[in-house]
């Protein structure tokens, strides 16, 4: 490893993400951004797993024991770090968490600074030192979980109605957003059960911002996107579609042409989580 490639400073985020797969996707983003230092020192992959566990523990605390949250919240990590003398430095004063819930963002960050402040020294004494090979890779394939969050159940079964869609808001309710500055990127991440794509949408600096998902209604195809261009403000984007789903798989930027020429809607964090909720379940 050279002297550069040590002292320079990274950044991991998850991208939005459920609360119940946040470690996974964490230690993965990890493991896939440092792939070529443990390629280049096996034992590497020890230390991977040894940091992705400190952190994934200081957010364990964050989320669960703090904040209450449900393992279908939705979450966005981002933290910076550096690696030197292949020991991973977290940059603990980067940590940002979004947590699409009703918690003002103030609370949150609040909650971060003081679980730093009380758990880190314990936390970081806890990781020291990193576990054994064997360990290690089942780590990183995903084999050994440390950090489940449970579904909470409600206390008693309520009988609700049948939700009614809402029509789209009127022309003059619209938020003055330029989506074509904000959408740059979509990503295909995964097929849904009913055979359509969902995508991630990214903003200029290669950020993820949002889901989209690509579906068959009737004859024709439409998309529904979620975007998050900044904490606290949520769009829902509906607009038909003029290919098929394997067009845009394709080509991608075809669908952030398309995106980018709709009327968003603004709407509550609450129903952004729980839109981006159900398409992450979508998945096969």
């Amino acid at each position: 490893m050279s002297e550069k490639e040590e002292i320079r400073e990274r950044e991991l985020s998850t991208g939005l993400v459920i609360a119940g797969a946040y470690a996974d996707k964490l230690r993965r983003t990890l493991f896939a951004q440092l792939r070529d230092l443990v390629k280049e020192n096996k034992e590497f992959a020890r230390e991977v797993a040894r940091a992705s566990g400190e952190i994934n523990r200081l957010i364990y605390v964050i989320l669960v024991d703090k904040l209450k949250a449900d393992k279908g919240d939705v979450v966005r990590i981002r933290v910076k770090y550096s690696v030197e003398d292949w020991k991973i430095k977290w940059h603990y004063d980067t940590l940002r968490l979004e947590y699409f819930k009703r918690v003002p963002d103030d609370e949150v960050m609040k909650v971060v600074a003081e679980t730093i402040k009380e758990k880190l020294p314990e936390i970081q004494a806890q990781y020291a030192a990193a576990p054994t090979a064997e360990e290690a890779e089942a780590i990183l394939k995903g084999e050994k979980e440390e950090f489940v969050i449970e579904e909470k159940k409600p206390e008693a079964e309520e009988v609700k109605p049948p939700a009614v869609e809402k029509p789209p808001a009127p022309a003059a309710a619209k938020p003055e957003i330029a989506l074509e500055e904000i959408v740059k990127e979509a990503a295909p991440i995964g097929e849904t059960m009913e055979g359509g794509l969902v995508f991630e949408i990214k903003n200029e600096r290669g950020e993820n911002i949002g889901i989209a998902s690509v579906e068959p209604r009737g004859e024709v195809y439409v998309a529904e996107a979620v975007i998050l261009p900044k904490p606290g403000e949520a769009y829902k984007i509906y607009v038909k579609l003029s290919g098929k789903p394997d067009e845009y798989r394709d080509q991608p930027n075809k669908l952030v042409e398309e995106l980018s020429k709709a009327t968003p809607v603004k709407i509550t964090a609450d129903e952004a989580r729980r839109i981006l909720q159900a398409k992450m379940e979508s998945l096969t």
